[in-house]
């Protein structure tokens, strides 16, 4: 076994004042208003002072400001010079376009260089439409995500409950995190250019790849995926509702199919001959024509009969029993009634309304409950009697030639993950300069690498899309986990690396020597995280399931869709897309912890609980006023007419959101209605039927992106609704850099998906594609191993190596 070696992020100066949490020394200016209100919240969860700045009279203190603005102090600032004076004790400021703060950022980096600016914007600070008006409706219209969510015969349908700017948020609040990373090692703060457009991109991944990498645009389709001629259902009715059901293929999802046939045969539901069926490799005999899609299609309409026998409960506690890859399509009622999260302590209990809690379960610096949303101005005083931030972190004394324009430069990760949320997490980690080594096993391999889109369709493990992205600037070592051997490497992999992040079933690193408790032995400084979709303990912990199953267990799917249909559910694999953000903030956050005090700890991360903490203002209204939201098509709250129309062209739509009077005079002129310009918003939603009728009747002749650009030109939020051809073919995301070609050994160069913010004191770029099956082994056993060829050869000999 090698011994932890020394340097990187274990060995450096450490400065040991200690806060009240992770981020205990650091103070945090929000400058936001409700739409990016999350990012400060994050970042007080995980114990920064996050200080509130209101305008004078204060922001409306709806359930987003009881939602987000927990744990936040509050001050009020009149003018732009007492926001600088706050900015010069602050490490970071949050600010978003639109507020009522007209402030420059330069200038407060100027008169403190310590500090951290993070800008939040629609489109990004540059670039051809870097002042168009934007909503939540348009923004996802721009990403590639509506395009592929909702029922093939209507219009893309958003998540009803608004999502783009979260996923900004969260964004921003690991960018900062980033960057406090990056002062602590070139001793001065920089500035965040984050584009919301960008950030919302990744929830279409890998949809939004499909296009260069020679694969047909998908086809959007309500409770399923559609491939080719195969449409596979996944959303079945039951006795009380919906529950997800999947039927899919291969090595490992093939046996949970067999065993969920098993059940219905045992009820009556499923003759013999199908379940003998060879369920692993039956997507080759359909390629090879020795089955036929008729068997699939049977099998789907017997498991609709079935489930219509059974409720929720019933299909959760013998898919817990059996590993089926079923679930229930929960409510918002059913996510605050949720066993698993009363087991888990999730809740925080505010007079009685229970708000979600820690997103993290840390060993370490645990997660306080957070205290109520501050009144306007309430901390005041006391905040403008502490001034500076009372204990701010010390840079680390590095030699000039040690600095670099990657943050996490000597950061170095053992990933022990798969599938996309927590590889997705490293793949941050990654882009910013860490050296992350990916461990998997060609006996077991990673779903990515068999689905979700082939270069050109061929269905070659090293052609995989989602794998060239989400592992890019990631090494890679194959072993078989099986033989002692490999755990052997394992271990010593961890006595190298700073951070383990893994996310297996709870107990399977266990049973094979593997846990935290087994790691830290052997480095006692180790952040460990471990990612899965429940979370490590409770009565629900050994749930298996996806990222889709995650976001329908969370609240997602009930919330997306048509209010006369079943639900359709966000595309694809909705929280393994928002996952990456808050694991990252937590592994950040606890590096920073431990370089301050020098103490690893284990992390346990639930895809479910992260994603309940997007949909908290409605949990909030739901105790409030019995009011429980659920789908309802692309109707808002505030604006109309808001919605998706058709546009010239097949399956060709744009999407249009009028946010008040003066926008919809603006829309009536286009139409040549200036009959209907004087509605109000009143009257606009009494006939809101009518004017959807009379909008589709423009827009139904209209090229989508010459309406676009005309009606942004005129001030109305529009944007046309993009596929992957047109994402890649956006001015403004080309601006951006959003897409990258990298070199690959197998596919030459292919396409990576960048991270959504640039920043000013560090540089970006992807130098490879995720790998080729054990591409870096030797580098791995020989340069950071230090194994000499006998041991090597060793290894080789056990068959521990792949």
């Amino acid at each position: 076994m090698s011994e932890r070696r020394s340097g990187g992020y274990g060995q450096l100066p450490r400065d040991r004042r200690l806060g009240g949490g992770m981020l205990g020394p650091y103070r945090v200016l929000d400058l936001t208003d409700e739409r990016c209100w999350f990012a400060g919240n994050l970042l007080a969860q995980l114990g920064a002072d996050v200080v509130l700045v209101e305008p004078p009279g204060g922001w409306p203190r709806g359930y987003a400001h009881h939602a987000y603005n927990r744990g936040k102090r509050s001050v009020v600032a009149a003018s732009a010079d007492e926001v600088a004076a706050l900015a010069a004790g602050a490490d970071v400021v949050l600010h978003n376009d639109g507020t009522p703060f007209d402030i420059d950022l330069a200038a407060l980096r100027d008169a403190n260089d310590q500090l951290v600016t993070v800008h939040i914007t629609p489109w990004g600070e540059t670039g051809p439409k870097a002042s168009w008006r934007a909503t939540d409706l348009t923004l996802f219209a721009s990403s590639g995500q509506l395009a592929v969510t909702g029922d093939s015969d209507r219009p893309p349908v958003r998540i009803s409950i608004p999502q783009a700017w979260l996923h900004a948020s969260a964004q921003a609040a690991v960018a900062a995190l980033v960057a406090l990373e990056h002062r602590a090692r070139i001793g001065c703060g920089q500035h965040i250019d984050l584009s919301t457009q960008q950030a919302v991109c990744e929830t279409a991944l890998s949809a939004v790849l499909y296009a260069p990498a020679g694969i047909a645009e998908v086809q959007r389709e309500a409770g399923g995926v559609r491939f080719g001629d195969l449409m596979l259902r996944t959303i079945y009715p039951c006795k009380d509702g919906y529950v997800i059901v999947t039927v899919a293929f291969g090595p490992m999802i093939g046996p949970m199919v067999r065993r969920y046939l098993e059940w219905m045969h045992e009820e009556g539901f499923c003759d013999t001959e199908t379940l003998n069926k060879d369920w692993v490799n039956f997507a080759l005999q359909l390629q090879a024509g020795e089955e036929t899609i008729d068997v699939v299609e049977g099998v789907m309409d017997d498991i609709a009969r079935f489930c219509l026998t059974k409720t929720k409960a019933e299909m959760i506690e013998r898919g817990l029993r059996d590993s089926l890859l079923v679930c229930p399509v929960n409510s918002l009622r059913d996510v605050l009634d949720s066993p698993q999260l009363a087991a888990r302590d999730f809740w925080d209990d505010l007079d009685g309304v229970h708000m979600p809690g820690r997103f993290v379960l840390a060993s370490r610096s645990p997660l306080a409950p957070m205290a109520r949303a501050p009144e306007v101005g309430e901390h005041s005083e006391e905040v403008r009697a502490t001034g500076a931030a009372t204990q701010r972190s010390v840079p680390m004394q590095l030699p000039e030639g040690a600095r670099s324009d990657k943050p996490l430069a000597g950061l170095k990760v053992a990933d022990l993950a798969w599938v996309a949320a927590a590889p997705l997490a490293t793949k941050i980690l990654a882009h910013w300069g860490a050296t992350v080594v990916r461990v998997e096993t060609q006996n077991r391999p990673c779903l990515l690498r068999g689905a979700l889109g082939h270069r050109d369709d061929v269905a070659d493990q090293e052609n995989a899309i989602a794998w060239h992205s989400s592992n890019a600037n990631k090494m890679t070592i194959s072993l078989d986990l099986s033989k002692p051997e490999a755990r052997e490497v394992v271990r010593d992999l961890v006595a190298w690396a700073d951070v383990a992040i893994e996310s297996f079933t709870p107990g399977t690193l266990g049973a094979w020597g593997l846990s935290y408790d087994d790691l830290r032995e052997v480095n006692p400084e180790l952040v460990m995280l471990s990612s899965c979709v429940m979370g490590q303990t409770g009565p629900q912990r050994q749930f298996a399931g996806f990222g889709n199953m995650a976001a329908s267990i969370a609240g997602f799917f009930d919330i997306t869709g048509w209010a006369d249909r079943g639900p359709a559910g966000p595309y694809l694999a909705y929280t393994d897309y928002c996952s990456p953000r808050f694991t990252v903030c937590a592994l950040l956050a606890a590096l920073d912890h431990r370089r301050r005090t020098g103490q690893g700890q284990h992390l346990d991360f639930s895809q479910m609980e992260a994603a309940v903490h997007m949909l908290a203002p409605a949990i909030a209204e739901m105790q409030a006023t019995g009011a429980r939201r659920t789908r309802r098509g692309n109707e808002d709250d505030d604006m109309v007419p808001h919605g998706v129309y058709p546009s010239a062209g097949d399956d060709e739509w744009i999407a249009i959101a009028v946010e008040g009077n003066e926008q919809w005079q603006s829309l009536a002129i286009e139409m040549r209605r200036d009959d209907l310009a004087d509605l109000d918003e009143t009257a606009r939603r009494a006939r809101q039927t009518e004017l959807d009728e009379i909008v589709t009747a423009f827009t139904v002749r209209q090229n989508g992106p010459g309406l676009m650009h005309r009606l942004q030109a005129h001030g109305i939020a529009a944007h046309y609704v993009q596929n992957s051809g047109a994402c890649i073919d956006d001015p403004q995301l080309a601006h951006r850099g959003h897409f990258q070609w990298a070199p690959h050994q197998y596919a030459r160069r292919t396409i990576v998906d960048a991270v959504p913010y640039t920043m000013s004191a560090a540089s970006s770029g992807f130098d490879w594609a995720g790998p080729t099956y054990g591409e870096h082994a030797m580098e791995v056993l020989g340069d950071i191993l230090g194994y000499d060829a006998d041991r090597i050869a060793e290894l080789a000999m056990a068959e521990a190596l792949e």
